[in-house]
Parts: C-alpha cells; structure tokens; sequence
C-alpha cells in the first residue's frame, strides 16, 4: 500500500529518530524503496498521490489539479459496503446520493446545491473518459456497471464545462473500469443477500507487447425492499488497446446493458414512514437497451506533441410504463442514436518555465423517436422526433510561475442546436432552436511544503435545457385540460463558481482535504408549479464548505471523516433566500476500519444529513436522519469472503421527496422512502490466467 520516492520541497523530519528510521527504510534492498544521497528529500506516497487524473484531459497528478477532487481508490472501494456504484461516492463531502426506489440501485446524485430530484443530473458521468449521461434527460444510470468491474472513481467538484460543455454544474464523475495488469488475470465473483439480491460478476485481463486487455461481465437480480421494486440488470464491458509502436495506439471500448426495473414511486405522509414498503404505482417498469462504443487513437507526432482522436456512438431503445400523478399512467417508448467525436493536441514542450497547452474540438449529433400510448386502449396520445447536433471548441494552458506554482487559464466555446417535429401534426418541423454559451476558466495551484497542493480558481459553467425539458410531448391531465410541462423557451442554465481549497498531509498517517466556494447561478431549470410548467425561474446562490480527513492504516486502524455544510438559497423571485428544495445544509459521513493480522477487516460507516424540505417555501421538510453500515472482509488463500449490512438499525427515513397538486388542486408532499435494513455476503477470487500458482 505505502511506498517512499523522492519528492520536490519536501523536508526531512526534524526528528532525528524518525530521520533514521526513514533512511534505514530508504537503505532495504528493495528496488522500489530506492533512494541516494542524505540530502534526498522525502514524503509519504499514497495511492491518490500516484494516480494520473484521466477526467481532466491532460493527464495530470491529483496535487496538480487547480480544482477540488477527490480519487476513491480501489481500497476503499473493496473495503466499504457500498453495493452499487453510486453509493460508492458517498464518502465524499458535499455528495447527496438520493435512494429514488428503496433498492440504492436506481437513484441520483446531486453536489453542491444543485438539485434535480432525479429528473435530470447537474453531474457528468464519464466511463473510461467517455459521456454515459442520457442523451435525452441527462440522467444517469448507476447500474451500467458494478462496484466488481470497477478499478477506481475520480470526482473533480465544481464546474467542468471549460474541458466539458453541458452538464457538469455540480462536477464530473469518471468510473475507471478494471485495466490490464503485468500479467493475464482471471476473477470471479458472487453474492447474495436479504430482499431477494443475487449478484455474478466476472472478467479476465490479458497482456502481450502489441495488444493489452479487459473484459467484465456482471448480472444483479434485486426483489426490491419496497413492493414492485424489482430489478434485473445486466451489464458487459470490453477493453482493448492495440499498441503499433512506442508512438501510436488504439483503444477501444464497448459497454452493452440492458436492465429492467420496476419504480414504485413516492409516498404521501404518514404513509411512507408508517408502511415504507407500500408501492402506489404497481404497474411502472422501465426497460432498456444500451450500447456505448468508442474507438480512440492516441499518438505522439513529435517529442512535444500529444494527439488523441475519438469516436464514439450510443445506441438507446426505452420502454417504460409511468404514472403521471395526480392523474394516470401512459406507455412511453424511445429509441434514439448518439456520436461523439473530438479531436485534441496537448503540447508540452518540457523546457523549464514554458507552458503546456491542451486545444481541442468536438462534434455531436444525435435523434430521439418518443412515442405515448394509453396502456388501457392503446392510442397514441403523444409523439415527438428530436434532433440536437452541437459543436465546441476549447483549450486549456499550465503555465509554470516559478518551482510551486503553477497558473491555469483557458476556455470553451458551445454552440446547440435542437428541434422538434411532431409526426401527428401536420404542420411543418419547428423552428431550430439555437444555444451558445462561454465557458471561461482561470486557476492558481501551489504545491505545498508537507505535500498535497493549494488552489484558487475561478470557472464558467453552463448547463443546456435536455431535449425532455424543451419538447417532451407527455400529456398532462387535469380535468379541466390538458397540458405539457416541457417549454421551448428555456435557456441554458449559467453560473459562476469561485473555489479556495487545500490537500495537504498533517503527519502521522493523517490528510486533511478542505474547500470553499462561492457559486452565483441564473436561469436555472425548474418546475413552476403556479404554471404547471418547466421554467427558467430563478437565481440562485450557493456558499460552502467541504472538508475531509483521512487517516491512512496506523496499527491497522484507518478511516476516514467528511463533512459538508451547504447554503443554497433562491436569490430573488417569490422564494427568495430560502434553501433550494431537497438540498441539505449539513451532511456527514464517517469510516473506521481495521484490518487484522489473519488477513481481513472489519468496517463501520455512519452517513447522515439534516436540515432539507422538499419545497420551495420550506414547509416540508425531510427529517434528519443517520444511518450505520457494517462490513467484514476475509482473505484465505486466493479466496476473499466478504458481507455486508446496510441501514444497521432499520432506519426510516427519505432523501428525497416533492411536492405536487391533488385532483382537487390543493399541495401534495411526496416522499420516496430509502432502504431499510439490507445484509449481503458473498466470494470473491483472482487467479492467473494460467492457473493458481
């Protein structure tokens, strides 16, 4: 787990003992502890310190982004007790993750007081560095992959739109899927557990001198902890890069998914808190098909110059059964077609005091068929063919100011365009609808005297209305007509976020991660509920703080504790300084483990938040809430058993919720109740290709 290297403007302890014990570490025969002179400057090396950054484009380490981030490695994921995805970014501070149906498998997340509620996602989601958000909602599915074909998770919190574009508000998430190792692998996995989960995974790596490997399988069936909560999901991944020469290689990638899930939607109170399990919504599914293929050629035309070229394509079939409260369900179906290519030159000349410059260019097209059916007769009561294509051009400069620190500068320029044809009009297609937006950047990042680095930064963002926003022709009716709460009118959401944040080691094992910002947003999307329809309808302000502290294994023990405080308030407008609806101001979450002689752990993890509504006018509110987890590794041999339980105390509680009309037009709060008390245990194994050695 621990290395020693040399390090920059780092200092020798000033104790004299723990200096020897340094050097007698430095002096073992070891090739990896390798070290000279005693003049040599030493630091303590953990994992994130290691890792490059694939999310930021430029290949960079964690202590050289100018920007809040945080890298969950591949320990903390084996040892937690997330069972999905997004779970496993819970420990990071200022992360909501919203448990939509009570499984913890189909949900949201939402980051600094940007919220949704599920109906979109102000966080990027990259696989592998690839876009995985929904072409038509933005949304995100969790369940595209297992915490089994997963290798690690970076999270850079904040705005990525000046790398990015469109929505990434709140941050950007990249799932790094299993990579190749030195030498050919083969793993396996299965567990099983309480509401009827029954997980396989399993995969293989392999490695020659011109061609290197992964591929992952998994299957997770799920009875569901709330009625009518079931789920079935399958889901493959394949990697492969194909080396030429030292200079050029290719890379390619295709996920395939298909899932079936069924929603049982929110509660009324004191429904959902007296009889949490209860579904109203017995007949809602939703089923999907989903391709995502990407071939990526990498290259380095001369000493300096980096190229990469990609192209990828996403190929989505929907069938769902939703029930549109306060009135009945409608059948809707979707089939859309998606690619994505960019082009990109990161130059990086090396010379001292010269700049390293990231320029690139992107191109995207994509069309939507979305059809509704009454499910009791049939007819079609509802019909749209979409189209968005857009374009980008952005570039990003590091330019050295002396041997610690380092300024950063650039931007993106976006431009979209969308339209909708109605195929039961026979008037002709809409006019297009045309968006651009600037997304400007500019950062301080210091390396510090103890490790880690220090930030200021300043950046731009923006995030477009999703075609679902602009032109979703689902009929609403109320009894006394008929109504579509899409509106083609919004404009993109925009903001301007300051951040102040510093990594640095405090000694003994400990690192302290901690941040501030400062976010002014305009236009942002939500629901007008006097108008019954989508709307740009307010500002917002957003003022927080996220700290983190870690402590790496000391005698055994590790952990680690986050906190958050979040105020995001409406600024202006009827709801003016009151706390945006499902955004909570405190959230904590904290981890002990320890990990024994006999080769295994045990861990405890606490989670909560406080203080959030569910409204705008914040007279719903969501109660407080903490939940226990437990967790339990043991490795015998090549073999490692491993359980699990989550929700320790059979806690009732809501993460999420909204509020609606009645039939007879009067408020109506909603809760989506979480997961009670879950357990599951299972087996993992990782072999040579060739056989146990």
């Amino acid at each position: 787990m621990y290395a020693w290297k040399r390090v920059d403007n780092l200092r020798m302890p000033r104790n004299p003992v723990v200096a020897a014990i340094l050097l007698a570490l430095l002096s073992a025969p070891n090739p990896s502890l390798a070290a000279t002179a005693a003049d040599t400057t030493l630091g303590r090396v953990v994992y994130e310190d290691t890792v490059v950054v694939r999310a930021s484009k430029l290949g960079l380490r964690l202590t050289d982004l100018a920007t809040t981030a945080t890298v969950i490695s591949p320990r903390q994921i084996r040892l937690g007790t997330a069972q999905s995805v997004q779970n496993v970014l819970a420990p990071v501070p200022g992360v909501h993750v919203l448990d939509m149906n009570g499984t913890e498998n189909n949900g949201s997340v939402e980051a600094r007081g940007f919220a949704a509620q599920g109906t979109t996602s102000p966080v990027l989601v990259l696989v592998d560095e690839i876009p995985t958000n929904d072409f038509e909602t933005g949304k995100v599915d969790w369940g595209l992959l297992t915490p089994a074909q997963v290798s690690r998770v970076e999270f850079l919190r904040g705005p990525a739109s000046f790398l990015y574009g469109t929505a990434s508000m709140a941050g950007l998430v990249n799932v790094v899927t299993l990579q190749p190792g030195e030498s050919s692998t083969l793993w396996g996995q299965a567990s099983g557990g309480s509401v009827g989960r029954a997980t396989v995974a399993g995969g293989g790596s392999w490695n020659s001198p011109h061609n290197q490997g992964t591929v992952s399988g998994s299957y997770d069936r799920l009875d569901g902890y709330r009625d009518n909560s079931q789920s079935k999901v399958a889901s493959g991944y394949a990697f492969s890069k194909i080396i030429f020469d030292p200079h050029w290689n290719l890379r390619a990638r295709l996920l395939a998914h298909q899932g079936e899930q069924q929603v049982p939607g929110p509660l009324p109170y004191p429904d959902w808190q007296v009889n949490p399990k209860e579904s109203i919504t017995p007949t809602d599914n939703h089923n999907d098909h989903t391709y995502d293929g990407a071939l990526e050629l990498e290259g380095n035309p001369s000493r300096t110059l980096d190229l990469v070229a990609l192209a990828a394509g996403t190929s989505e079939d929907v069938d769902a059964t939703e029930t549109i409260i306060p009135t009945s369900a409608l059948d809707r179906s979707s089939r859309l077609h998606y690619s994505r290519n960019e082009l990109r030159l990161h130059w990086t000349p090396g010379a001292h005091g010269m700049p390293d410059v990231l320029i690139g260019g992107e191109y995207r097209f994509g069309v939507l068929q979305s059809r509704y059916h009454d499910p009791a007769s049939g007819a079609q009561v509802g019909a749209g063919n979409v189209d968005r294509t857009s374009g980008a051009l952005y570039g990003v400069a590091r330019v050295p100011m002396g041997a610690m620190l380092t300024l950063v500068g650039g931007g993106r320029v976006d431009w979209l365009r969308s339209s909708l044809d109605d195929p039961t009009d026979s008037a002709p297609r809409g006019p297009d609808d045309d968006q651009r937006a600037v997304s400007p950047t500019v950062a301080l990042n210091a390396a510090l005297p103890r490790g880690g680095n220090a930030w200021l930064s300043y950046a731009g963002a923006f995030k477009a209305p999703e075609l679902e926003q602009l032109y979703d022709q689902r009929p609403y009716d109320l009894g006394f007509g008929t109504f579509h709460i899409s509106s083609n009118v919004l404009k993109p959401q925009t903001g301007d976020h300051w951040d102040l944040g510093a990594r640095t080691a405090l000694g003994h094992g400990l690192w302290l991660d901690a941040a501030g910002y400062y976010i002014r947003s305009r236009d942002e999307i939500g629901f007008d509920l006097a108008n019954f329809r989508l709307d740009n309808i307010d500002r917002s302000k957003h003022l927080g703080v996220e700290a983190q502290l870690s402590l790496e294994p000391v005698h055994g023990f590790s952990g680690l504790l986050s906190y958050a405080w979040t105020q995001a308030r409406f600024d202006g407008g009827p709801h003016d300084g009151k706390q945006i609806n499902t955004v909570p101001e405190n959230q904590v979450f904290g981890r002990v483990t320890w990990e024994h002689q006999w080769r295994g752990s045990v861990s405890a993890e606490v989670g909560g938040a406080t203080r959030q509504w569910i409204d705008e006018d914040n007279q719903y509110p969501l109660p407080d809430y903490a939940v226990l987890n437990l967790g339990a590794n043991q490795t015998l041999g090549q073999t490692e058993f491993f359980a699990a339980v989550r929700n320790v105390a059979d806690r009732r509680y809501a993460t999420v919720g909204y509020v609606t009309l009645d039939q007879y037009g009067n408020n109506l709060p909603l809760y989506f109740p979480a997961s009670g008390r879950s357990f599951m245990a299972g087996v993992r194994m990782k072999l040579p290709a060739g056989g146990m050695r």
